[in-house]
């Protein structure tokens, strides 16, 4: 091995992969003889960074966690300058690398495993704990067909007073592909917000295209906010007419109009696994990973669905959205409307206004990320980015990522007005950086 690399009572087998923060190995933990996953903060990143103190707070996060669909903590240690986290191995194959090899999941198995997710996010959700970066990478699913939820670096927990720091100085640490309307707007996310993620999962699992994505980020930022999902049926994707309810409601733009959480959804999701497959959702699961040669099983056939009846397309933008739609919006220097003072007023955000004057309300997006600077003074980051308050007039907008140039905007606002400002950062990665602080998960899940 290159590196003289040494964990207290673990025997490196390899290094899977390295990040610009963390490093991860596979080991066996001694005396137990058990294969682990370490993930190290990298030799070059100091404890006292803000790097260090979120893999921390992942640490802390997920030991007040205790389900068996989220992946378990052996052990955290700090040593000197040195940290690290010793996690659970699963073997298997990303949830990610399922469908590709799948190219598109049997109904039944793509709902089982919808339904196993939703059950883990209702377990982090009873606990105050939001994900907030769902996605089929972070899926990992067993060769006995358990599913597995990973990689809570960004997860939210109301028991903890900050949010985790960006861990990426690359392009960022998490694309709008699986993300909510209102995560892209910089709202708080909720349990909704991740409901919001599994619909788009379930989606892509069934017709084998993402609902909403376009040639780059900014156009699919503009249809998670904007554009409704392309019918189900449209792709000749043959669905039971409540799993298609299903995945409409959630992708519901208004996080009011979805499911109203995750056990709800886990209730319905069962009952529709029930007309479709007999016996427990980890059949039909290793059932499509047979199919895709992941494992060899036998398993029983599922129950023939119920003969398809005419299916209405999916719901469109509520009425709600096309007001959003009508609002400002500031992209790429022109300015458009996008929502009304009415609105803007009710929105919370840090104040940066005059007293006894009603605020303006900016909203910043920016692809992927940008330190958020009004006025000289530095007030969020993007894509976690708060409305911000501030007093009607002229501000100058500064965006900031450490591999782009700077973006400036100048920005006038009425009384009351609402402004949504969204710009592309230039952005260039550094030579040998990663495109995310989340390794391969294909490394991840090598097996032995």
């Amino acid at each position: 091995m290159p590196e003289a690399v040494t964990f207290d009572g673990c025997e490196i087998i390899r290094k899977l992969s390295s990040g610009p923060v963390c490093d991860l190995y596979r080991a066996v933990q001694e005396p137990l003889g058990r294969t682990v996953l370490i993930k190290a903060l990298g030799q070059n990143i100091l404890p006292s960074s803000p790097f260090a103190s979120t893999l921390e707070r992942e640490a802390r996060l997920l030991s007040g966690l205790d389900h068996p669909g989220i992946v378990r903590v052996h052990d955290f240690v700090k040593r000197g300058d040195r940290m690290w986290l010793v996690l659970e191995h699963v073997g298997g194959v990303t949830l990610e690398e399922l469908r590709i090899k799948s190219k598109r999941l049997d109904q039944a198995a793509a709902v089982a495993l919808a339904l196993r997710l939703t059950e883990v996010l209702a377990h982090a959700h009873e606990h105050g704990v939001v994900h907030r970066d769902l996605s089929p990478k972070n899926v990992l699913v067993s060769k006995r067909g358990e599913v597995k939820l990973i990689n809570f670096a960004l997860a939210v927990d109301e028991r903890m007073p900050t949010a985790p720091e960006l861990l990426d100085g690359g392009t960022g640490y998490l694309g709008p592909v699986y993300m909510s309307p209102e995560q892209i707007l910089g709202e708080p996310a909720d349990p909704r917000s991740d409901l919001f993620s599994v619909g788009v999962i379930l989606y892509e699992l069934l017709a084998g295209a993402r609902p909403f994505e376009g040639p780059d980020e900014r156009s699919t930022s503009l249809r998670i906010r904007q554009s409704p999902p392309p019918p189900l049926a449209q792709g000749a994707v043959k669905v039971s007419g409540s799993v298609e309810r299903l995945v409409a409601r959630c992708l519901e733009k208004l996080p009011s109009d979805r499911v109203g959480s995750a056990q709800e959804l886990a209730s319905e999701l069962r009952q529709a696994l029930r007309e479709l497959w007999d016996g427990a959702p980890e059949g039909a699961v290793l059932s499509a990973l047979a199919s895709a040669g992941v494992v060899e099983a036998k398993v029983a056939a599922p129950k023939p669905a119920a003969r398809a009846v005419p299916r209405a397309s999916l719901r469109s933008v509520t009425l709600g959205l096309a007001l959003v739609c009508l609002g400002i919006v500031v992209s790429g220097g022109v300015l458009r409307r996008a929502f009304g003072p009415a609105e803007a007023s009710r929105r919370a955000a840090a104040p940066l206004s005059t007293p006894g004057v009603e605020a303006a309300e900016l909203r910043v997006v920016a692809h992927p990320w940008a330190h958020v600077f009004v006025d000289g003074q530095q007030r969020e980051t993007t894509p976690f980015a708060r409305p911000l308050k501030l007093s009607p007039g002229t501000h100058y907008i500064r965006l900031e990522h450490p591999n782009a140039p700077p973006e400036r905007r100048t920005v006038s606002m009425a009384v009351g007005e609402g402004v949504l400002l969204e710009v592309d950062m230039k952005v260039v990665a550094p030579k040998g950086s990663a495109a995310t602080i989340a390794p391969s998960a294909s490394a991840e899940l090598a097996s032995p």
